[in-house]
């Protein structure tokens, strides 16, 4: 399972006993994690705003995913997917969103995100 910036961004920022931690463990069950290169930056942006050092959270997600690197066809498949989500209604599903879900596609899984941008994607789990 991919998982989005969103549910990254919550696993740092909730205690593990909250709600939204134990629905993110759920989801994730035994499946193995991945992530996006290109979300190594929108972390290190987060943690760089919240005072937080943006390599031990880098060095965090390496612990528990595996980075999956950026290629011309996921760069490709991106705007095509940017262009569709936009053409249904999303209009703030953006590129660094579509390379996300461009990433999952190419190694064959699913996306766990909260972004609400991501619903009707049969292979997107949207977390309420």
């Amino acid at each position: 399972m991919l998982l989005d910036t969103s549910v990254i961004v919550e696993i740092f920022r909730s205690p593990s006993a909250s709600r939204r931690h134990r629905k993110i463990v759920k989801e994730i069950g035994e499946e193995e994690v991945f992530v996006s290169v290109i979300q190594l930056a929108e972390v290190a942006d987060w943690a760089v705003r919240n005072r937080i050092p943006p390599k031990d959270r880098v060095a965090s997600i390496k612990e528990f995913a595996r980075i999956v690197p950026l290629d011309e066809q996921i760069c490709l498949d991106a705007s095509v997917i940017k262009y569709r989500r936009r053409e249904l209604g999303y209009s703030d599903f953006g590129l660094l969103d579509s390379i996300v879900l461009a990433t999952a596609r190419s190694i064959g899984q699913r996306v766990l995100t909260f972004d609400k941008d991501f619903t009707g994607e049969s292979d997107c789990l949207v977390i309420s």
